[in-house]
Formats: structure tokens, sequence, C-alpha cells
């Protein structure tokens, strides 16, 4: 899980610093995610706490990133800010003095165009830290300043959580059967809405076989027919928004 999430560590050079311990209290909201057909809404409510010896004044600056992993998979499904996991970060003025043993909450609304296809398990989780511009703090304590909650992120028709057998690659996608004989299906753990493409190209860049994308075997799975490809190796294109992957695949009759 470290390895996933990535802290953004800020270190300060100062003759004079102020010692603070600003901590992660806990993660307020959201309990749950929902998909729809347009994407899905993530309120995010963090409660911080001043554990430090000295009050935390308002004008000060808080940087705070999150994580969205599912869980099965341990794969990366969103994040904010874009790269947060390479350290990302986004940043927000304290607007009241935060005494000591006092607690702050951060809040922002976003909306993904992401969907997903099952109704899975993920954990999110956020980093924040505090700094002064003018006079840096330093953190004394930064072991408390992640914090992760598990939650379940539902699919548009709130099915139960299941857990298939099919392999999701990094990019979230699987591909199988490979080889595939008559059919090649596709299976996306979660689309950006109105922004998915599939092509099954040749070795020359040439489009040999697209899935009907009206007819899916159920939302974000697809399949290809490749009954009448000749044998041998082609390349799968998914464009999912700004993502695209691809994928080496084999056809043998």
């Amino acid at each position: 899980m470290k390895k996933i999430f990535t802290l953004l560590l800020i270190t300060f050079t100062s003759i004079s610093f102020a010692q603070v311990d600003w901590a992660i209290k806990s993660i307020k909201s959201p309990t749950e995610l929902e998909s729809t057909a347009t994407g899905t809404t993530l309120a995010l409510t963090i409660e911080c706490e001043n554990k430090g010896t000295s009050p935390i004044y308002a004008g000060d600056s808080v940087i705070y990133n999150m994580l969205v992993i599912d869980k099965a998979s341990s794969q990366i499904i969103t994040e904010f800010p874009q790269n947060a996991s390479r350290g990302s970060a986004a940043i927000t003025i304290i607007t009241e003095e935060v005494p000591v043993g006092g607690t702050y909450e951060i809040s922002n609304t976003l909306n993904s165009n992401l969907y997903l296809t099952q109704s899975r398990e993920v954990r999110l989780g956020v980093s924040t830290f505090i700094f002064d511009r003018t006079s840096p703090y330093i953190d004394s304590d930064s072991s408390n300043n992640t914090n992760f909650v598990d939650i379940t992120w539902w699919n548009q028709q709130r099915w139960n959580v299941s857990v298939e057998d099919i392999a999701y690659n990094s990019n979230n996608i699987a591909i199988y059967p490979n080889p595939a004989n008559d059919q090649l299906n596709v299976s996306l753990l979660f689309a950006e809405s109105n922004a998915v493409s599939i092509e099954l190209v040749d070795l020359t860049g040439k489009a040999v076989a697209t899935p009907n994308m009206n007819q899916a075997i159920s939302p974000n799975q697809y399949t290809l027919d490749v009954a009448d490809l000749s044998k041998g190796v082609y390349i799968l294109k998914v464009t999912n928004g700004s993502k695209v992957s691809t994928s080496k695949v084999t056809i043998s009759h």
C-alpha cells in the first residue's frame, strides 16, 4: 500500500520555525460512492486536528491529496488531483484559527466521469500537510497525516459486491480468452461516460474488428467477432476518456 500511496512530504529550512502536529482525525465522507449513467460524485470531507502545542492560524496553507484503490486488485481507480500517487496535491487556506486540540474540516465535492461495471469494495486514502509560507512549520509527527477508509463503490444498479475470476490488467481492463477463437471479450472495471472506444487492429494498423457498443453483454463488457480473421497477432486498442491502452491479442482458430 505504501508503494501505491505516495505521501507528499515538503521540507523547509528556516532560521526560526514552529513545531506543529497536524493530523487527520477522520474521513467523514464519503461513506459510499454510487455510479450514475454520467459518472460518480465524491463529496470529500476530512476532519483534521491540531495535536500540537500552538494554534494554527487563519491564512495558513493546507495541502492534501486522495486516492481510491480497488481492494481486490490493488489498482488505483481514481485520484485527486491527477497524479496524486506521484506527489501532486491540492491546496486550501485555513479560514479561522484552529486552537490546540481543535479540529478543522476540509471539504471538496469532486465530480468524475467514471462509473463502475460492478460494485466494488474500495479503499479511500487521504494525505494532508500544513505549512505557512512566511514562517515554515515542521510537523513533529507525520505518521498521522494519512488516513484510510474502506467503503463500497456501487454500480448503477447497486448490485451486490462481487469479485469475478476475470483478471484485470494494470489499466483495469480484462481481455479474454487470449488466444481467442470465435470471439474476444473485453471488460472494463470502470469507464468514462460516453468516452469509450474499442478496436482490434492488425500489425499494419488497419482496424479489423470493433464491438457493437450499443449491444454490450452488460455495462462496460463488450464482444468482438473474430471468427473470420486470419490466425496471428493483433493489437487491441482501448480508449477510455483520455487514457489509451494497447494489448497484444492472438487469434487461434
